[in-house]
Order: C-alpha cells, then sequence, then structure tokens
C-alpha cells in the first residue's frame, strides 16, 4: 500500500519533449495611448468664439475713439520722450512697465501717433491672450462644453475689450499672465523636461519688463512648483524650480531699482488707489469679502448694476477651484496663488487690490467661474434641465449684452479732439482760452503739433480747496473758450456757476464726454 495521500501527492513531471519549442514568458509594457486629436465639432465652436473676441476687440479699437486722459497722459510720455527717457519717472504721475512703453514707442516710429497706433502694442497682446486662453481652456476644463463656455465668457468679457483698445498695459497683463500659466501647466502636471523649465526660467524673466503684476503670477506659480517637488522629493526638478525662481528674483531686482523703486514711493498714486489697499482695522475681514466679490464685478465682467453677478459668479468659482483641487491640487493652488501674494500687497500697501489694475487676474477667475459652473449645470441637469440651461445662457447673456453695453457706450468716452476743431472754427483773433485741469492731458496732446490761435491758460487741480477755483475763473478777461473734459464731481457745476455769475454764455460747443463754452468776460 502507498502511504502517501493522493491529494498531496507532487504531480509528474510531463515527459521530456526535446521536439517542443522553448517557450519563455516576457513581459511586455505598453506606451500609454495617446491622447485623442481634437476633433472638428470640438475645435470649431471655439474658432468660432476666437474669431467673436477678435471682431468685438477690433470693433473696439477702431471706433474712432479719443483718448481719455489715463491714455492722453501716458501717449504725452510716449510722443515726447526718447526710448531711453522712458526709463525715468514718467509724467503725469504715471506708471507703466519700461517694456510695455518700449513695444509702444516703436508702434509710434512705424505707424505714427494715431490712436489706434497708440493702442496697437494692448490690442495686439489682447488678440494673442484670447488664443491662449482658448489653448488653456481645452486644456484645463472637460470637453463636455466646458471650455466652449470659458471662451465664451472670456470673449464677451467686456472690460478685457474696452482695454485692448486703450494706450494702457493692463490688457498686457492678463495676456502675460495667460502665457505664464501656459508654460507653467506641463511642469504642474509633472510632464515637463529640462527644456520646458528652460522656458519657463526665461519666459518669467523677461515677463517682469512688460507686466508689473507678473511679479504675482510668478510668485503664485513658483510656489505651487516648489511644493509639488519637495512633496515628490524629486530633487532634480526642485533644483530646476529653484533655478527658475532664481532668475526671476534676479531680473525682478533689477527691474526694481532701475524702474519701480521711483513707482512705489510715488505718493499721488498711493493716496489715489488708498481705498484698494488692505485696511490695517478691525474691518479688515469685511473688506477682504467685498473686494474678492468686487473681483468678479470689476474689472471681472460677471454683471453690473443692471444684473448683479459678481456674488454668484465668486461663489462659482469657489466651487470651480475645489473641482481643480480634486483633479491636480498644485494646478488649484497656482491659479489662486498670484491673488494670494496680490492680497498681501495690498496688505502691505504695494499695489492696490482691484480696479483695472486686477485685470490680470481675469483669466483665471474665468477659468474658476466656468468649471464651477460646469459642475453646478451637471449636477442639476438630471433634475431641472431647464434650469441648467437657464444657467448658461444667463452667464453668456449677460457677457454678450455687457460687451454691446461697451462698444455702444463706453465707459471711458471723453471726445475732445472733435470739440477742438469745431472751436477752431469759430475762433476770433484776441480770444482766449482756459483749460480745465482734467481736460489738460489730452489738450496738450491734440495741440501739440498744431497749437491753437490763443493765449491759453492750464487749470490746475483744487480738489481740497475748491476756492482756487474761484482764483483761477477771476482771472480770465474777455472772450474766452472754457475746455471741459473728465469732469471731478460737482466741480464743473462750482466752475460754470463761477463763469454765469461773471459774464454771458455766449456758445456752447459738445460732444460725448468734452465741452467748450464761449463767455464774454469783463475786463
Amino acid at each position: 500500500m502507498n502511504t502517501t495521500d493522493e491529494r498531496t501527492a507532487p504531480p509528474e513531471a510531463p515527459p521530456d519533449n526535446r521536439l517542443a519549442p522553448v517557450v519563455k514568458r516576457v513581459d511586455v509594457v505598453t506606451a500609454p495611448e495617446p491622447a485623442p486629436a481634437p476633433t472638428r465639432a470640438a475645435v470649431l465652436p471655439l474658432v468660432a468664439l476666437v474669431a467673436l473676441g477678435t471682431a468685438l476687440r477690433l470693433v473696439a479699437l477702431l471706433s474712432d475713439r479719443c483718448l481719455w486722459i489715463d491714455e492722453a497722459m501716458l501717449a504725452q510720455n510716449l510722443v515726447s520722450r526718447s526710448p531711453a527717457e522712458l526709463l525715468q519717472p514718467l509724467d503725469y504721475n504715471q506708471g507703466a512697465p519700461v517694456g510695455f512703453l518700449l513695444l509702444s514707442k516703436a508702434a509710434l516710429a512705424a505707424f505714427g501717433s494715431a490712436e489706434w497706433a497708440l493702442r496697437l502694442v494692448p490690442f495686439g497682446a489682447s488678440l494673442a491672450g484670447l488664443v491662449g486662453f482658448a489653448w488653456l481652456a481645452r486644456r484645463l476644463l472637460p470637453a463636455n462644453g466646458g471650455a466652449v463656455l470659458a471662451v465664451a465668457l472670456f470673449a464677451l468679457s467686456p472690460h478685457l475689450i474696452s482695454y485692448a483698445a486703450e494706450c494702457k498695459q493692463y490688457a498686457s497683463d492678463a495676456s502675460i499672465a495667460i502665457g505664464l500659466l501656459a508654460c507653467a501647466l506641463p511642469l504642474l502636471e509633472g510632464t515637463g523636461g529640462r527644456g520646458r523649465y528652460a522656458l519657463f526660467a526665461v519666459a518669467g524673466a523677461g515677463a517682469v519688463w512688460f507686466s508689473h503684476p507678473a511679479a504675482f503670477v510668478l510668485a503664485g506659480l513658483g510656489s505651487a512648483l516648489l511644493l509639488r517637488e519637495l512633496a515628490a522629493r524629486d530633487r532634480a526638478k526642485l533644483r530646476a524650480t529653484a533655478l527658475s525662481v532664481g532668475a526671476w528674483l534676479v531680473s525682478f531686482a533689477a527691474c526694481y531699482f532701475l524702474c519701480l523703486k521711483q513707482l512705489s514711493a510715488n505718493e499721488y498714486l498711493t493716496g489715489y488707489w488708498a481705498d484698494h489697499f488692505v485696511p490695517r482695522t478691525l474691518g479688515a475681514a469685511s473688506w477682504l469679502v467685498d473686494h474678492l466679490i468686487a473681483l468678479f464685478e470689476l474689472p471681472g465682467g460677471f454683471g453690473g448694476p443692471a444684473v448683479p453677478l459678481a456674488g454668484f459668479a465668486a461663489l462659482l468659482a469657489l466651487v470651480g477651484l475645489v473641482e481643480f483641487a480634486r483633479a491636480n491640487r498644485w494646478l488649484a493652488l497656482a491659479l489662486v496663488g498670484p491673488v494670494a501674494f496680490l492680497l498681501c500687497a495690498a496688505a502691505l500697501h504695494k499695489y492696490p487690490f482691484g480696479g483695472r489694475l486686477a485685470l490680470f487676474a481675469v483669466p483665471v477667475a474665468v477659468l474658476l467661474a466656468a468649471r464651477g459652473a460646469l459642475a453646478l449645470y451637471v449636477a442639476v441637469r438630471p433634475a431641472n434641465r431647464l434650469a441648467a440651461v437657464g444657467l448658461v445662457v444667463l452667464l453668456v447673456g449677460t457677457g454678450a449684452w455687457q460687451a454691446a453695453e461697451v462698444l455702444r457706450r463706453p465707459a471711458r468716452l471723453e471726445q475732445l479732439a472733435p470739440v477742438l476743431e469745431r472751436v477752431r472754427a469759430e475762433m476770433k483773433p484776441g480770444d482766449r482760452a482756459y483749460v480745465y485741469y482734467g481736460a489738460v492731458p489730452a489738450f496738450t496732446f491734440y495741440t501739440r503739433a498744431r497749437a491753437l490761435p490763443a493765449a491759453v491758460e492750464l487749470g490746475t487741480e483744487h480738489r481740497d480747496d475748491p476756492t482756487g477755483y474761484r482764483s483761477e475763473v477771476a482771472r480770465l478777461r474777455g472772450r474766452v473758450w472754457v475746455f471741459f473734459s473728465h469732469p471731478h464731481k460737482h466741480e464743473e457745476t462750482l466752475i460754470r456757476e463761477l463763469l454765469d455769475a461773471r459774464g454771458p454764455r455766449l456758445c456752447e460747443l459738445k460732444d460725448r464726454g468734452a465741452a467748450a463754452w464761449l463767455y464774454e468776460l469783463p475786463e
């Protein structure tokens, strides 16, 4: 009897077959499938929206709008200074990145000093930003409508449209923020190599010369990258990120000591933007909430006085931030990091938080709000499809309405040039002119090549002491043309009352946002 349990007995070895082929097990590692190429149906809506945004910006550029006071002040510096002199503190308490100034000066040298030439650099930057934003939206947002919604909101954003056609740097700020985020995106996703780090280092080092808030964007992106590499304990990438940040800091330090130091010490600008610095009081928390919500209205472009959507858009952005964090927490940190550093600068009273100076934050605000709106749409649609569709219609429809209003009735419209031409036709020998201080920059710009044939007195600002206007008006004698634009509060009414009390008004020539009155005043 065999005492071995048949159930535990080892199996018999197979017979030796020397003719059978030897089979070896090989582990095959297959490369991940490449992401599917974007289909024509997915790309066409984005292309159409980019074309629409381009057309709206082109309409704003070609609208025959005169320079308003801020543009005229910067334009005077551009036309009257050499490139080297643009490195010095600017007249009229103006501040603009030196790179932007030199590009604008080159545009003037190539095309002359027409309004459209002065606005060419921000217009070109805005178009580049529009294309770059469409690329970012396609990369960051779900394909089921999220990218289309984001690009629609961006293309229709009223303040992005209006500042694309102004001789100021704010549209360029937004586009440079988009470009820096596009450079950082592969690194935040962990797919970038040495070439990408080198590109990011060069782009960041150059950006600080062309955009003041680029420093906040780089601080946010750099912090997110450093934390990502520290968490991953990837020494090579951490070293590459540190070298990139070091290049930015060296470039920013040079820019600061050459160009920005005197600007940060400008007491007039500090006082002008005082309401946009974080207060050092117990009301700071309330200020912060108010300004974060206001960011989505001005410059965010979500609603306005007629349709207040800023608070709703802020809530959508918060939902969107959570959705981004679920997919890639480092990307979410990079998106909000620039605003966090901007708030730190506002708390130190170094850079205002809000208004047109925060236009660079609009691309991120739109991305976050669009992602939040998509999440809400997906959640609501199964239960109430009409409400889900209404959400999208509300956001896009409000943007379209505001874009139309910006083009039909620009907020910053001061048509002093046509008033000047009409006055020239009406002037008589011996006439004099008085220019209200708010009209001085535009008046000086539009009469620089063809002086007004009259003795001209330029008014000065007396906001703290309105009696100063009484002294200026008291000095006027004879037939006097009084030019007015960009009035502050009730100063126009005050000066008109002072003039009416001294003599009859013979003539009044008006255009949108500007006027000229002819008075006969006693000698």
